[in-house]
């Protein structure tokens, strides 16, 4: 059962992200690609809900290390594509899966620049 995300919706609660579905359409299309795994999701959201793992970057890992992509190999210099990422976990934590709260917390990722990540409490 993949997630069914409402580009709209998105673009409605998360303003300033059209950029990014536009321009950083390889990012976005990760994440569209990555919510109709639901195996990958489940590992995810229990990286989240049980280690307190970010759900970003346990992603940019697995695409790094497990299916060996390039895509998250390089700096991303544009700052529009990491809120982009961002804005996408947190509107699937927070608008699909509900009852999550975002707590910010450092990555520190040298390959992509990025730096800070959520992850999500239930509450």
């Amino acid at each position: 059962m993949s997630i069914v995300f409402d580009e709209n919706d998105f673009l409605r609660r998360y303003r300033g992200t059209a950029k990014f579905i536009d321009v950083g359409y390889e990012y976005y299309q990760a994440f569209l690609d990555l919510l109709k795994d639901d195996d990958l999701l489940e590992k995810i959201r229990f990286a989240n809900d049980v280690l307190g793992a970010p759900p970003l970057e346990t992603f940019i890992l697995y695409h790094r290390t497990v299916q060996g992509k390039k895509l998250f190999c390089e700096k991303i210099e544009e700052s529009y594509i990491k809120q982009g990422l961002g804005a996408c976990f947190g509107y699937l934590y927070r608008f699909i899966y509900r009852g999550y709260v975002p707590i910010q917390c450092r990555f520190n990722d040298e390959m992509t620049g990025i730096q800070t990540v959520s992850k999500f409490k239930k509450v």
